[in-house]
């Protein structure tokens, strides 16, 4: 009788710990969107409405330029992903990056056109770069569960996501940053919502 109570309860946990897993992997980001009220302006200093965005698919990138690693790996291996999208004749029409500064006090609009330059982004309407205070960096942040905090020190602690946007803003999938950005299990995603 002991052995069958066992089982049972066994069986239970690990339903539980199943449920418990695909809650936080799917069901906690259902509804998730892209807020719009928040003030943001782009690399060059123009003020930028998120209200107002075509409909488009997006990956959204937090970061900032004095990242020694995970950010500037994910804005590289973006780089290929914009060329293979290119290839594809959807980059810009139904395809676009969003790189949203986490730093905005240190990452001048002259820090940002600079880093966007070593991506070849500088002449890209299609992949926009964006500063804000820090506080409405944090309310566009906050829906992903995109943590950020300054140590003091010349480096920033992050959440490691990139964020997979449909053509609504509403979130559909995330993707580790750095050495796990898997570049084709981004691009075939993101083809998935195109096609």
């Amino acid at each position: 009788m002991k052995k069958k109570w066992y089982i049972v309860f066994i069986s239970l946990l690990v339903i539980g710990i199943g449920l418990g897993i695909s809650y936080l992997q799917f069901w906690r980001d259902a509804g998730v969107e892209l807020p719009t009220d928040v003030r943001m302006n782009t690399a060059q200093g123009e003020e930028y409405n998120l209200a107002s965005m075509d409909e488009k698919v997006r990956i959204v990138e937090f970061m900032y330029t004095k990242c020694p690693d995970v950010c500037p790996l994910t804005t590289q291996r973006m780089m290929h992903l914009k060329e293979q999208f290119k290839d594809d004749g959807v980059y810009g029409d139904q395809v676009e990056f969003v790189t949203v500064t986490i730093d905005p006090e240190n990452d001048t609009n002259e820090r940002l056109q600079q880093y966007m330059k070593s991506f070849g982004a500088e002449e890209d309407p299609s992949w926009i770069f964006l500063r804000g205070s820090v506080e409405d960096t944090k309310k566009l942040a906050e829906p992903f569960r995109f943590l950020f905090k300054d140590n003091g020190t010349d480096y920033l602690v992050h959440t490691s996501y990139a964020y997979l946007l449909d053509k609504d803003n509403y979130l559909v999938g995330k993707f580790p940053m750095g050495e796990a950005f898997n570049k084709d299990q981004v691009y075939n995603t993101v083809m998935d919502l195109v096609n």
